[in-house]
């Protein structure tokens, strides 16, 4: 039985299976013995749709980086704070978007927060939790990631997007905490 593929649990009586945002909580009874664990959901995806970033569209480089060939913007396969060749080391970490932008110009070397538009161009829009391609971009969080982009009709919000379902979302740029996917190239 494979806790990450529930489609090959096995149980006598299953009593509960409800999908959660974020995982899958699994309450059965088996052999006398009352069961509850949480197994993670997998991504869904509607292959009746077009992929809008397919493979093809991505070279994923040898240093932890990604190419879009469409735009030729080159991207931080991990969100920041994970590592690994699969971003399968750390937790991302969370900013509020001032201290994003300033991350990413410590952090140098032409990266920088992608604008709303650049951010937007990796949404996968055939697929949700998340809503991105895990092979150019591994365990990615169904959540937002910061936008340089300031909101034009304030001073206290900028955009995100939610990789959970793909929208474009504003928050307080002062106070709420969202993600890192640094960019470079392009503008």
């Amino acid at each position: 039985m494979s806790l990450t593929d529930p489609s090959t649990a096995v149980f006598s009586s299953v009593k509960q299976i409800r999908f959660c945002k974020r995982f899958l909580t699994v309450t059965a009874f088996s052999l006398g013995v009352l069961l509850s664990f949480n197994v993670w959901a997998l991504q869904m995806c509607n292959n009746a749709i077009r992929a809008s970033t397919p493979n093809d569209r991505f070279q994923i480089n040898e240093d932890g980086t990604v190419t879009d060939v469409r735009t030729n913007l080159v991207w931080k396969r991990c969100l920041e704070g994970q590592t690994g060749a699969n971003c399968e080391t750390g937790n991302a970490s969370r900013f509020t978007w001032q201290q994003a932008l300033q991350y990413a110009k410590q952090v140098g070397e032409g990266w920088r927060l992608p604008n709303i538009k650049e951010l937007a161009s990796i949404v996968e829009l055939k697929c949700d939790d998340p809503a991105i391609n895990l092979s150019a971009f591994p365990n990615t969080r169904s959540s937002g990631v910061w936008s340089s982009s300031p909101v034009a009709s304030g001073t206290y919000n900028a955009w995100d997007v939610n990789f959970g379902n793909g929208g474009a979302n504003y928050y307080n740029r002062y106070y709420d905490n969202n993600h890192v996917r640094l960019v470079r190239g392009g503008q």
